[in-house]
């Protein structure tokens, strides 16, 4: 069960020795991959451990499955009747997308600063007569009334994400949300690049789907992640499958579609047990650290890169203030792909986006490693 954290702040430069890829790389990258903390290797171990030495039956339990999903929504903040298990964040986008009841003429506005993988789950219902509205950025950012500009009385869904993936720009989502309840609109998020980072929970945020896959902010492997559904939308929502898992087990035996009344209706076969297992044990050590810590550490990192990076005259693409942001620190590089090979020869890990190089630093970095990396730019 997850230990709520103490008030104290945490030992940071403690923290750094739970995660093996500090004695070896500088890694600026958990907005590509989060890095594995010892909790998370011994929860693969002890997995194959229960394989080993007490069959399939422990390892593979619906039992640790449900407990998993309680601690993941303690740490949200909501319900566990919310939340459904998926294999990433594009799966749970295309769930939302073709979950809720699109009509021709209807129209999702979207934001031209997403993923392609959040562009394309929608895409497809253009060709049900589906329109598309693309907010354009205003040097980066997205306010929220750019988003209201392009809303109408045929307007059904606005899909965004939290936290930008190229520049890092964070969406005012208490703010939007209230715009779309106002107007009868739902709200799907792609919160990957803001869960684990920042310490706000769901229910602050508004939104009535939130999708976010477990290998970034979560610190878990990829193939996991969760569909969270508000609780009165759940009976709206049709499921593009149908599998046993999604409907009443008293159906089955009768063969009958009779679908299960909260999130497990969004679910199809078996979980990714051992993902599971691990995206567990990384929940509970991120619920002892403490998000408001993590975020508060975050900023403070995040801060200071960019600094470091005006001094050396390099055009930091993220916003400045931190209600704008979260834990990407983009800068213009027209060779940015060059320079992560260069940084990569230094052990020093970052990413390459679109003619940027993107930091994405995290509560185990240190001010040193931030300065190290910078100089070498």
């Amino acid at each position: 069960m997850i230990e709520k954290h103490t008030a104290n702040v945490p030992d940071f430069v403690a923290l750094r020795n739970e995660f093996p890829v500090t004695r070896s790389w500088i890694y600026l990258d958990v907005a590509n991959k989060g890095p594995l903390p010892n909790c998370a290797q011994e929860a693969i171990q002890d997995f194959l451990r229960e394989i080993n030495e007490f069959g399939v039956r422990e390892a593979f339990s619906k039992t640790r499955v449900e407990e998993v999903r309680s601690s993941l929504a303690w740490l949200l903040g909501v319900a566990p009747q919310t939340i459904a298990f998926i294999k990433n964040t594009s799966e749970g986008l295309n769930i939302a997308a073709q979950a809720v009841d699109l009509k021709a003429g209807d129209n999702v506005v979207q934001a031209d600063v997403d993923h392609p993988n959040q562009v394309y789950a929608w895409k497809r219902l253009e060709g049900r007569g589906v329109e598309l509205r693309w907010v354009r950025n205003r040097e980066g950012r997205l306010p929220t009334d750019t988003f209201i500009e392009l809303m109408d009385e045929r307007t059904r869904v606005v899909a965004v994400s939290y936290v930008a993936f190229r520049n890092g720009c964070r969406v005012d989502l208490p703010a939007l949300s209230a715009a779309c309840r106002e107007r009868g609109i739902l709200l799907v998020v792609d919160a990957i690049q803001g869960i684990g980072v920042l310490a706000a929970q769901l229910p602050t945020l508004g939104a009535d789907i939130v999708v976010c896959g477990g290998h970034k902010g979560l610190l878990g492997l990829p193939g996991t992640g969760f569909l969270y559904c508000r609780e009165d939308l759940i009976p709206e929502m049709e499921p593009p499958f149908l599998a046993r898992a999604s409907v009443v087990p008293e159906a089955v035996s009768r063969l009958e579609v009779e679908l299960a009344p909260d999130a497990h209706r969004f679910e199809i076969g078996n979980p990714n047990y051992l993902g599971l297992w691990v995206l567990g044990r990384s929940v509970e050590f991120l619920a002892e650290v403490g998000l408001e810590h993590i975020e508060e550490r975050v900023r403070q990192l995040t801060t200071y890169l960019m600094e470091l990076l005006e001094q050396r005259g390099k055009k930091v693409l993220t916003p400045y203030s931190w209600e704008e942001r979260a834990g990407i620190v983009s800068v213009e590089l027209p060779n940015s792909k060059k320079t992560v090979e260069l940084l990569r020869e230094k052990k020093i890990i970052a990413s390459a986006r679109d003619g940027t190089l993107r930091f994405s630093p995290h509560f185990y970095n240190t001010e040193e490693e931030l300065e190290r990396s910078v100089n070498l730019l």
